[in-house]
């Protein structure tokens, strides 16, 4: 059995995001495989793994909002803002109410710049930027441009506190737990980071691999045709065909009124496809972007 899909994973604490999406693939057999959104290894929490043919859904689903459930420990920073660096200063928190927390919180919200920490996987010089870290090279990366939509002190306890960040791809929780602290005056550093959403599917979705391979893995794997929820419009005789072969059909031929940059899911009897209503010399057309042709 094939095994187009996306598998969503509950990944445990001290693996990578590599590793698991190599066992995950293992599981099913299955050569080809992505996850979208890598987690440190530190964090846990729900990872979307893309295998076989769904591989290539990835560039419709990377940009899709990502939900945290942050720990942060105020007082004390670390070398890679997180509990597993070297401390290199500390200081008592001062006294802050929830409303003086919230407060600063909020001034994370929306589009920030933000420069990712030095002990990431980002690539500079050709090699993975915490490997040059790691062997006491400098490492200068340049801001990037983040969004935060929405922050939620969950609990606060004078010195722990724990929030909900609603964000985009590419923002790392460790930087901000760094900046919470230097914001308030004391140092600050992530304790803990689960990934409770990412764009529609959620951790109550999610399974763990040793739950995985103690049952039928293919009862919990999304089929590719559910994937991305589009809007479904089906086709038969030529039409069909066009869009097996990849071609553009202009929407007047067949009645349909859409808008500029919509996407949907295509059935054909032949096969399954995305597509995206496209303008050519004036005219609207549905514009193949994936098709699967059926077996």
């Amino acid at each position: 059995m094939s095994a187009d899909g996306l598998a969503l994973i509950d990944k445990p604490k001290g693996i990578t995001s590599r590793k698991i999406t190599t066992q995950v693939a293992k599981i099913f057999q299955e050569k080809k495989a992505g996850h979208l959104g890598t987690l440190d290894p530190i964090a846990t929490g729900v990872i979307p793994i893309l295998l076989g043919k769904a591989t290539r859904l990835a560039q419709f689903l990377e940009s899709d909002q990502k939900l945290y459930l942050a720990e942060i420990k105020l007082g004390i920073a670390t070398e890679t803002m997180d509990s597993e660096g070297k401390i290199i200063s500390q200081a008592k928190p001062p006294d802050l109410s929830n409303e003086q927390v919230i407060w600063v919180l909020k001034k994370f919200e929306g589009e920030i710049f933000q420069t990712p920490p030095a002990y990431s996987a980002i690539k500079l010089k050709g090699k993975r930027a915490y490997q040059l870290a790691r062997r006491g090279e400098k490492v200068e990366l340049k801001p990037r441009k983040v969004k935060i939509e929405k922050i939620e002190l969950k609990n606060f306890n004078g010195e722990v506190m724990e929030i909900l960040v609603h964000c985009q791809p590419g923002t790392y929780l460790r930087v901000i737990a760094d900046e919470i602290g230097k914001e308030i005056g004391c140092g600050a550093h992530l304790v803990g980071l689960r990934r409770l959403g990412s764009g529609r599917f959620s951790i109550a979705q999610a399974i763990s691999p040793d739950e995985l391979l103690k049952e039928d893995g293919f009862k919990y794997l999304i089929p590719l045709e559910q994937i991305l929820e589009l809007e479904v419009i089906s086709f038969g005789g030529s039409q069909g065909f066009k869009i097996k072969d990849g071609n553009p059909i202009p929407l007047r031929t067949i009645g349909i009124k859409k808008s500029l940059g919509e996407r949907f899911r295509i059935f054909t009897p032949n096969c399954f496809a995305i597509a995206e209503v496209v303008e050519k010399q004036g005219e609207l057309y549905l514009q193949p972007l994936r098709v699967f042709a059926k077996d």
